[in-house]
């Protein structure tokens, strides 16, 4: 009997932590069908409209634009840089190898405020005044941690004796890093990759500090819409970057599982 009401209990505290989070995320997308031009909840009256002035907005679409070649750009960056981070890491026997992982972990754990104010700082110091390079900067910290992180728990799996079975059958390092190891950790590459694109694409904090008024990005663009207009476009496009998020997490765990990837290592 305790553990039926135990496994009860445990389903309703799940299902109310599920309902705190994705409240707020629905009533986003209800309102956007809102017709009026002020938001309300629930809608007097549905409509696409205000995805259409969304979508005509260029403060959106250049936001939009800046955000995607930003966050693709620090991704392929990014990539190669925590792909060999990780690797460094996984076959170094180094006593200070949890230090290195801490460091490069860094970024995460770090608020995005105080990472945003100090490229700030040390940018200006070097008189780095394009906000498109400071942009990319920041935002290859942004990714860098997260290609590591799924990179190294893929690498946590990989059985050592096949690397050495390759070295004792006369394998280079080079033959068995590109046709064994790389090919075992793509899946944990390719969801670091995803994530840091999405996490870049979305970011505020760090960018906040790094636009300017000719580059500024989509989340920056609708900040400063929010300061002079309340109307529902903002949940329009709010909407259309919660379900680009959704797809794109959706495929990411049907293809190689989000569980496993973030295993611990």
């Amino acid at each position: 009997m305790t553990d039926i009401v135990q496994g009860y209990s445990f389903r309703i505290v799940v299902w109310a932590l599920y309902i705190f989070l994705l409240a707020p995320l629905v009533c986003v997308v209800i309102v956007s069908f809102n017709y009026e031009p002020v938001q309300s909840f629930p809608p007097s009256a549905w409509s696409l409209r205000w995805y259409g002035e969304a979508l005509r907005n260029s403060n959106f679409v250049n936001g939009a634009f800046v955000s995607a070649w930003v966050a693709l750009g620090a991704t392929l960056i990014a990539t190669p840089i925590g792909v060999m981070a990780a690797l460094g890491l996984w076959s170094s026997s180094s006593r200070f190898k949890p230090a290195l992982e801490a460091l490069f972990i860094a970024p995460i754990i770090v608020p995005g405020l105080v990472t945003g104010i100090s490229l700030l700082v040390a940018l200006s110091a070097v008189e780095m005044r394009a906000a498109p390079v400071k942009l990319l900067i920041g935002h290859v910290l942004i990714v860098l941690p997260y290609v590591i992180r799924t990179t190294l728990a893929s690498l946590a799996q990989i059985n050592p004796s096949l690397k050495e079975a390759a070295e004792t059958l006369g394998a280079s390092y080079r033959q068995t890093l590109f046709e064994i190891i790389l090919p075992l950790v793509r899946p944990g590459i390719v969801a670091g990759m995803i994530f840091g694109f999405i996490l870049s694409f979305d970011d505020v904090n760090v960018s906040l500090f790094l636009v300017d008024a000719r580059t500024t990005t989509l989340p920056i663009s609708v900040m400063s819409y929010l300061q002079y207009s309340f109307d529902p476009s903002v949940a329009a496009i709010s909407s259309l970057m919660i379900a680009m998020t959704f797809v794109i997490t959706l495929v990411l765990e049907r293809m190689f599982g989000l569980k496993r990837l973030f295993a611990g290592h």
